[in-house]
């Protein structure tokens, strides 16, 4: 080939990747939001334009199992789809590996060009590899111009927004965007960064509940809570930082500080004659799944010496679903430490019996959602029933959370579960307020018809956790 002809190639090949995505042919995101600013710039007066965001959802998934060659695949037949159902003159382009974008003349009011819009998403068909069908799993946003913003770069910033409440939901109909979305989006960013503020500036703390023997009213443990007091907006519920924090890195920061503060504070108790035998920490998959999770638990324990045999992690069933392996993994490296695992939230997602089995954990802990009202709902008591006896046969011990009323407690007494926590018994409290909890128990229980743990010695509330 002439050296002039095979640069002139090479400088197109170039040209159109800096132009079009390689894979699709399809406008790569940098020529997409050009070329749909010059859309709106030359827009006729009261013309209107959707921005419709597909997430590709499955495209990691379908990598593992076909390799680079299967995720191709799907990328192009997902575009080819949406070349095929466009109108010529829409704008496509592709943002990363699993969005696309598809600008199109349409209003925000017009049932029918809704109606194209998401015939235009419903568009993708599965597609047959190696005699296999993969059907794509997609969740799509849209957004109106100029309804919602004259904007070419927040077009498709509510466009995702809404993309990512569709995915949140596991919307099969394209969401629309309102402008609540934004306003969440930028709450979870001023969120973030006063949790950052917070941990450097000593607004989180440490609060306990303990954890009763339904049997003899002995304390067995304590959860530990972590709890947030903003200096303008006052206490933030876990339910509102917890999962920013897991979006970011600030969980293995929260994490930690609960830790610390945890084997801290049963540090200065035992100190002071109060020992509690077991104290528990909750940890979310973020944290878990991190490579130097345990080695980093083991470091903790180093520096602050409490027997790992104290320690108990509580960790939501919900991992078992993310990844078997993994999750398996990791509580063998615990248990190796001496660390106990206890499964948090248990019924909440249905966990066979094999699958306990093979873990060996110590406790599962019946979510509340099952133990609330249970003295009026014979199905909830069987379920229960049913729950503390296999856990019996794998040798695990089971806590109700949640025990909130008399009828509750009697329930679950009745039916054998071992352990218990709540409102009824006790609020969370603070460090400071649990040494008076521990010595005042003794006189307290005997108002919920313990008696054969009644001889305790107040100051030494000790357990027995077979």
């Amino acid at each position: 080939m002439d050296q002039n002809l095979d640069d002139e190639l090479h400088r197109q090949m170039l040209a159109y990747g800096q132009r079009y995505d390689i894979q699709t042919g399809l406008l790569n995101y940098q020529s997409f939001q050009e070329s749909l600013a010059v859309l709106l710039r030359n827009a006729e007066p009261g013309q209107e334009f959707a921005l419709v965001w597909i997430d590709l959802l499955n495209l990691r998934r379908e990598f593992s199992l076909w390799g680079s060659k299967g995720a191709e695949g799907l990328a192009r037949h997902v575009s080819s789809s949406l070349r095929s159902a466009a109108d010529a003159d829409s704008l496509l382009g592709r943002f990363g590996a699993r969005c696309f974008l598809a600008a199109v003349s349409a209003s925000k009011f017009d049932r029918g060009d809704r109606a194209r819009i998401q015939a235009l998403v419903d568009a993708v068909e599965p597609l047959r590899v190696l005699g296999s069908e993969i059907k794509p799993e997609v969740a799509a946003g849209v957004a109106f111009y100029p309804s919602d913003t004259t904007s070419a770069e927040d077009l498709v910033r509510f466009s995702s927004l809404a993309a990512a409440r569709a995915s949140s939901t596991r919307s099969s109909v394209v969401m629309t965007f309102q402008a609540e979305m934004n306003n969440l989006i930028m709450r979870d960013h001023r969120l973030e960064v006063e949790m950052h503020k917070g941990l450097d500036r000593g607004q989180f703390c440490t609060f306990y509940q303990p954890k009763l023997s339904l049997t003899t009213g002995e304390v067995l443990g304590a959860e530990a809570l972590t709890r947030w007091s903003h200096p303008e907006w006052g206490p933030v519920t876990p339910t509102e930082f917890i999962p920013i924090a897991e979006r970011s890195r600030l969980i293995h920061r929260i994490f930690d500080f609960s830790l610390r503060s945890a084997l801290k504070d049963t540090q200065r108790w035992r100190e002071m004659g109060l020992i509690l035998p077991i104290i528990s920490v909750n940890a979310s998959a973020a944290s878990v799944y991190t490579k130097d999770f345990v080695r980093n638990l083991r470091a903790t324990l180093v520096e602050i010496p409490i027997a790992p045999t104290i320690l108990e992690i509580e960790v939501t069933e919900s991992m078992l679903f993310d990844d078997e392996d993994l999750f398996t993994q990791v509580v063998h490296e615990l248990q190796d430490a001496g660390v106990r695992i206890v499964i948090d939230d248990f019924g909440t997602r249905y966990t066979g019996f094999n699958v306990l089995k093979k873990l060996t954990l110590d406790a599962m802990k019946i979510d509340r959602c099952f133990i609330h009202g249970i003295d009026r709902s014979q199905d909830m008591r069987a379920l229960c029933q049913t729950i503390v006896a296999m856990a019996r046969q794998l040798k695990m011990r089971t806590v109700a959370e949640g025990i909130e009323e008399p009828g509750e407690l009697e329930v679950m007494r009745e039916i054998g579960c071992d352990a218990g926590q709540g409102f009824l018994f006790q609020r969370p409290m603070p460090a400071e307020a649990f040494p008076a909890f521990l010595r005042e128990w003794p006189e307290r229980m005997r108002s919920f018809g313990f008696v054969a743990g009644f001889e305790q010695t107040a100051l030494n509330p000790i357990a027995k956790m077979a």
